[in-house]
């Protein structure tokens, strides 16, 4: 028998008036009652009643006959004795008692079963469920369930396919993989790839991104891959999912930093994979800057909550350009007033009102077209939300405070140069702006820039570490900067501190770099014979049979004095040689390049790179570090420079890798990502 699903209406008992009782009974017994063992035995019961009735109705001929249950209604009921003794009938699926009937009275019956019964009503809302056997096999069974299909589940699956299996958004206009959906169900609609991209918005999950160094200095940026997280979303599970993904890269220990925005589920990651990485000693300075939280979410944050104190002004702008794009002829009439005063082409731009970038260019636009918003409300009755003069004047002074925030931003939000020796500069800017409004009581910018320094401090009232050994690292800066800006950043007596805290750090991070190199060297050293060479051929024959001689008198390990020496001197005098690499570096004058000509600092470590052997290497460490993943957003427009496990591979080439959380960037280099455990690259992650 095959599972099948039938409404209780087509569910048909025939009968005949013609013919007997028993031909009846015997139709009923063919009924199949679904799901419901007890129903069956009740209606077994009901038809051997009945049978017993007529027999017993044959074995008195001469007494009075009862009237026959032809009614449909009789399937549904069974007949009981009451405590009076009188016979009522009794609804065998809700079990409920009705009044004793007259004679041939079915009226109550079928009226209960048609609108009162309980059980009936849920049943006739959807289809029987039959209980239904596979093969030869009694103990094997499938429930056949209500179902229906839904275009909205099926893109909701669909958009996980694509994101789980890192599929192309057209994916869903292939012509064949329509088909198949139609012949799969008819009733399937065809989903455009702008529908799919749109869908992705509700869907959690992660994107990982890889920025690393090679040997020659070049920074790239990499997906590595689209993490699925599943509920719940707190920091543990995003941190199982994370750390999931790096072992499948074989990466999972050599994490170096840990790129996040502000929430705190990313504490708890970030926590957690710290603590991982240091009971293996894999992190700088104990782990002092691995959490790296993303300058431009802060930068957001802060913003945003200046802005709640013009709240009125920015909805008045809002909803004036919401307006005049309402409709195709108020758009008409707009550009027709800004050709009559001759402004500029620029069209209005509407904000994201969680971005507040977005609300500082909306409201830096409409600025623009002051005059024309004046000239347009005396044309439309129905607008109603023209800003006053001081209104007007009020977003002038914002525009121009945030302009240094929006230059803030957009200098480190890039992915294809060094971002972490860039922000210090622009952040005692910043800093000197907020005190400067907040000591002018009249300025009416006053409220807004006291909020914002409030935050600047819980953020910023201790150095970031990554910032400023970021600044350091770029020789246009070095500690002059730290000097000349934690003076403004900070009060006089902590400001000292401050600076000494950084020199300190650098210190310890470049010792920890010479001691890595000098092990290196001294593991290099191991082999002596492999490494001595001759420039004549006598020197050569010598050296062959006094190694020969030695080998076979004293055992193959022992050494010769020549092999000794160069053991020692590789240790003592590359430890030597470097310890003044930092101070020689700090010591020289700064770079000072040309206006107008932009900075390559990773160029210029490279240039140097003979000359600072170790500290190129740190400071090519430092400077790939992203301190925002707002590059993260732009996963999405990453084309086919995707990472997968068939067409690309990091090379041990590779110097650096600099794993830089949640949006996950591939390139075409490359660690195998199943066969890298020989590769002791640096691995930075970014989460978003």
């Amino acid at each position: 028998m095959s599972d099948c699903q039938l409404p209780y209406d087509d569910i048909e008992f025939q009968r005949s008036k013609d013919t007997s009782t028993k031909e009846k009974m015997a139709n009923i017994d063919d009924v199949i009652v679904v799901n419901d063992e007890e129903e069956n035995a009740h209606v077994n019961e009901t038809t051997n009643r009945v049978e017993q009735q007529n027999n017993d109705e044959e074995d008195a001929p001469y007494t009075k006959r009862k009237r026959r249950k032809t009614s449909n209604a009789w399937v549904h009921f069974r007949t009981i004795s009451n405590a009076s003794g009188s016979e009522v009938p009794q609804c065998i699926h809700c079990g409920e008692k009705l009044k004793k009937l007259k004679d041939g009275t079915t009226t109550p019956l079928l009226r209960h079963i048609n609108t009162s019964c309980p059980k009936l009503k849920a049943v006739n809302k959807g289809q029987l469920k039959l209980n239904v056997g596979f093969g030869n096999s009694t103990e094997s069974s499938s429930l056949i369930q209500n179902w229906k299909f839904s275009n909205a589940r099926m893109r909701e699956v669909i958009s996980h396919m694509i994101m789980v299996h890192e599929l192309p958004f057209n994916f869903v206009e292939y012509e064949l993989f329509n088909v198949l959906m139609k012949e799969a169900n008819p009733a399937f609609n065809k989903i455009s790839r702008a529908s799919i991209r749109q869908d992705f918005q509700n869907i959690h999950y992660m994107v990982v991104t890889c920025h690393f160094v090679d040997s020659e200095f070049n920074l790239y940026k990499s997906i590595l891959s689209f993490v699925d997280v599943p509920p719940s979303y707190s920091g543990v599970r995003i941190y199982d999912c994370l750390f999931k993904c790096l072992k499948d890269w074989n990466i999972e220990t050599k994490v170096a930093t840990l790129t996040v925005d502000n929430a705190r589920t990313n504490d708890v990651v970030a926590r957690k994979l710290m603590e991982n990485l240091n009971l293996q000693k894999k992190l700088a300075i104990d782990g002092r800057l691995f959490h790296m939280r993303c300058c431009a979410h802060i930068l957001n944050l802060l913003v945003q909550d200046g802005l709640s104190e013009i709240q009125a002004i920015i909805h008045n702008v809002r909803e004036s350009v919401k307006h005049v794009g309402a409709s195709p002829g108020r758009l008409h009439i707009f550009s027709e007033l800004a050709k009559q005063l001759q402004m500029s082409k620029k069209q209005l731009i509407l904000d994201v009102s969680t971005r507040w970038n977005a609300t500082y260019a909306m409201l830096s636009t409409a600025l623009e077209f002051k005059e024309v918003f004046e000239n347009y409300a005396d044309r439309e009755s129905t607008y109603n939300t023209l800003p006053s003069n001081d209104d007007w004047k009020k977003v002038e002074d914002v525009c121009s405070f945030l302009s240094l925030f929006n230059e803030a931003t957009k200098n480190i939000s890039g992915s294809e140069y060094p971002t972490s020796n860039l922000f210090l500069s622009e952040l005692y800017v910043i800093k000197e702006a907020l005190d400067n409004v907040a000591l002018d009581k009249k300025d009416c910018m006053n409220s807004m820039a006291c909020k914002l320094k409030e935050k600047f401090d819980k953020y910023w009232g201790s150095s970031n570490l990554l910032i400023s050994i970021g600044s350091v690292m770029d020789p246009r800066y070095k500690m002059k900067l730290i000097e000349f800006s934690f003076n403004t950043i900070y009060s006089e007596n902590k400001a000292g501190a401050e600076i000494e805290i950084v020199r300190k750090t650098l210190d310890e991070m470049f010792t920890e770099y010479v001691e890595t190199h000098r092990e290196a060297n001294v593991v290099s050293s191991g082999g002596a014979f492999a490494h001595v060479q001759t420039e004549n051929g006598s020197g050569s024959s010598y050296s062959n049979v006094s190694s020969s001689f030695m080998s076979s008198r004293f055992g193959k390990g022992l050494k010769t004095g020549i092999a000794k020496y160069n053991q020692h001197i590789r240790s003592v005098d590359t430890v030597e040689s470097v310890k003044s690499e930092l101070a020689i570096y700090l010591d020289e004058g700064v770079y000072i390049c040309e206006q107008g000509v932009s900075f390559d600092a990773l160029g210029w470590w490279k240039a140097n790179k003979l000359k600072f052997r170790i500290l190129s290497k740190m400071a090519a460490d430092i400077l790939s570090i992203p301190i925002t993943t707002v590059a993260s957003e732009s996963a999405f427009s990453a084309g086919g420079r995707v990472i997968d496990p068939h067409r690309s591979r990091l090379g041990t080439k590779i110097v650096d890798m600099l794993v830089c959380g949640a949006d996950w960037y591939r390139h075409y280099y490359g660690v195998n990502k199943k066969n890298n455990k020989e590769n002791d690259d640096v691995v930075y992650i970014e989460l978003e």
